[in-house]
């Protein structure tokens, strides 16, 4: 079973041809309000499920993190780098060891291969433009995305990995990871949409961008 996100890059004997992830990728070094362009865009399409788009750290608040800095201390390097004054939430906090892991992972040779994505995108795009009318861990919610996947090819996508599912894993990030696959299959195929159409690059390279 993989464990670490960069066992996903040196599966064998076949590599992966595209890998979709829910992390962002691609850092500015100055926070603005409503995050990134693609971040941004991307509320505008979910419309009701535009709350479900964190807004990205500045990489300073990821340096802060790596150097081993609190919520408080992490929130006041993103706030220093923002002119327009914008804190880190503690939603984005949370999720700062997956961004780390991803970040010191990926750069842009690695991301011929690997895609940032959004699952609440993918589930709307999946769904001809309309974002689902449910929240995601809701019963309603997750009843809507599986008889969604289950349209688009997915067997009883509830019960996809039966006991195997991984310890901490709920049945709502269970069908991220679905649907997220099936952004991937598309990103292969070259049927994928980038968002935006010309994406900013950070300083290291990285696209800051969102596939759908």
């Amino acid at each position: 079973m993989i464990t670490a996100f960069s066992e996903i890059l040196s599966i064998r004997p076949e590599p992966p041809d595209a890998v979709a992830v829910g992390i962002p990728i691609g850092l500015p070094d100055a926070a603005e309000a409503g995050g990134r362009t693609c971040e941004r865009e991307a509320r505008r399409l979910l419309r009701g499920r535009a709350s479900s788009i964190f807004s990205s750290p500045a990489r300073a608040a990821l340096d802060a993190f790596r150097r081993g800095a609190g919520y408080p201390n992490v929130s006041a390097a993103n706030l220093a780098s923002s002119p327009a004054g914008v804190r880190l939430t503690k939603q984005t906090f949370n999720i700062l060891p997956k961004i780390d892991e991803v970040d010191a992972i990926v750069g842009p040779a690695e991301q011929t291969v690997v895609h940032e994505v959004h699952p609440e995108l993918c589930f709307t795009e999946a769904n001809g433009g309309k974002p689902m009318a449910h929240r995601k861990k809701d019963r309603a919610g997750i009843d809507e995305r599986a008889a969604l996947l289950q349209r688009l090819g997915f067997v009883d996508p509830l019960r996809l990995l039966g006991d195997l599912l991984p310890k901490g894993v709920a049945t709502d990030d269970l069908l991220d990871a679905c649907i997220a696959c099936w952004t991937a299959a598309r990103i292969a195929s070259g049927a994928a949409i980038v968002l935006p159409a010309s994406p900013p690059t950070d300083p290291r390279g990285l696209r800051m961008e969102l596939w759908r």
